[in-house]
Order: structure tokens, then sequence, then C-alpha cells
């Protein structure tokens, strides 16, 4: 989870975005398994940026929190907030998300997948929006493909994946030369198993990557410096 400079790495931070979600939901009762058992649905996260304040070194404590910030018909959005011990805020982050049916792969109503009344959003401690952004004639930077390991319990890649597949058209002299202030992520389709996604980049002063597959986007990234 660090970086070559011994601190939390930046996908890191979106691992640990990722786990404190997964033990919120399971803690209201909806999460990925019991969706899966109960409500023949699955979780997936639609959008998600996170801003970066601080760096903290290995082996330093971090006080997670998370909670609901927003939520409609069909999706909600999920803060996460990382702070070290002095209360410095490390990074925050906003995740929208909605259910989708097994079967039909539609988008289900929240209250059809045990989302009650009483999951009350509270009040975001920071203003996060998500943007909107878009991309023409991007360069190919290369191609990748889903393996096993990419793929998660609803056989489709991770989110963490694809971000990981992003990063890694840095190089180490790069992230460390120029560190990431700020990335959004939209997931706009799913991918799978074996499937070749072809990674596109401009490389300015903020960056934008797609990831394609057969020349529709499986999702976009804008980063800041």
């Amino acid at each position: 989870m660090i970086g070559s400079d011994e601190c939390l790495s930046v996908l890191g931070c979106f691992q640990i975005v990722e786990e404190a979600i997964t033990e919120l939901t399971g803690e209201l009762k909806i999460d990925g398994i019991t969706e899966k058992e109960v409500y023949n649905a699955f979780w997936v996260f639609t959008k998600n940026r996170v801003k970066f304040f601080n760096k903290i070194k290995w082996n330093e404590t971090l006080n997670i929190s998370c909670f609901i910030s927003n939520k409609s018909l069909a999706k909600m959005n999920f803060d996460v907030m990382a702070k070290n011990l002095r209360g410095d805020i490390i990074f925050y982050a906003r995740v929208e998300a909605c259910a989708l049916d097994y079967a039909t792969q539609r988008i289900r109503k929240l209250t059809t997948v045990g989302v009650g009344e009483d999951m009350l959003a509270e009040q975001p401690q920071m203003d996060i929006e998500f943007t909107k952004f878009d991309y023409t004639d991007l360069p190919l930077v290369e191609h990748v493909r889903v393996r096993s390991t990419n793929i998660d319990m609803s056989h489709h890649t991770n989110n963490l994946e694809y971000l990981r597949f992003i990063i890694n058209t840095y190089s180490v002299i790069e992230l460390e030369k120029n560190p990431i202030r700020e990335i959004e992520v939209d997931y706009t389709s799913q991918s799978f198993e074996n499937d070749i996604l072809d990674i596109k980049k401009l490389h300015a002063d903020k960056d934008i990557i797609v990831l394609e597959k057969e020349n529709k986007p499986v999702i976009k990234c804008e980063i800041l410096y």
C-alpha cells in the first residue's frame, strides 16, 4: 500500500476507500455478499473522486470515517475521509454507487436491495463535486488484458484494478516528481476476464486517460497535479 516514497500510495488510498465502504455496507447489511444472496444484485461504483492533501508514512496510524452523504432513487454517495493522529486530512473521497440486477444487468431501485429510509445521508465534511470531462482522439499508450486476479466476486473487473492499469502508465520518477493532487474516475461500462483494454492518454496540465473495449469507453479518468 506504500509507494517508492515510503508513504501511502494513490492505489493504497483507493484500496482504503473500497474497504471502508465494504465495512460500512457490511454493518448496514447491504454488503456485496448480502446483495447477491438476498437480493440477486451487486454494487457497482459509477464515479469516484479523491482529493489528496497530505502524505502519511508507513506504519503511521490513520483514522478512517465513512458515511452515506447523498441518496436518491437508484444511487447513493459514500464519503470516505482519512486523517492522521494530529487531525490532518490525508485524503477525502466521494464514491457514487448503484446496484445492478444479476439477471438483467439493469439498475435496481435502492429500496429493492435493502437500503432503508433509516439509512439517512449525513452532512458532507467537504465540498467535492463530480465533473464532466470528455476526450477526442487520445493517443494509444498500451493494451492490457484483464486477468483472473483483476476479477471480483461479481465476475467483472474490480474498480481498484482499473486504477492499477492507469497508474502503471506512469513511471516511478513521474509519480515522485509530480505528486497527484486529485483523481476522478467515471465508470461507464464493465469489462471481464480476457477482455483486451486499450489505454489512451493525453498528458498535459491535467491528464485524461480512457480505457476502451472494442472502441467503446469502459472508464474515463481525470488526473490533476
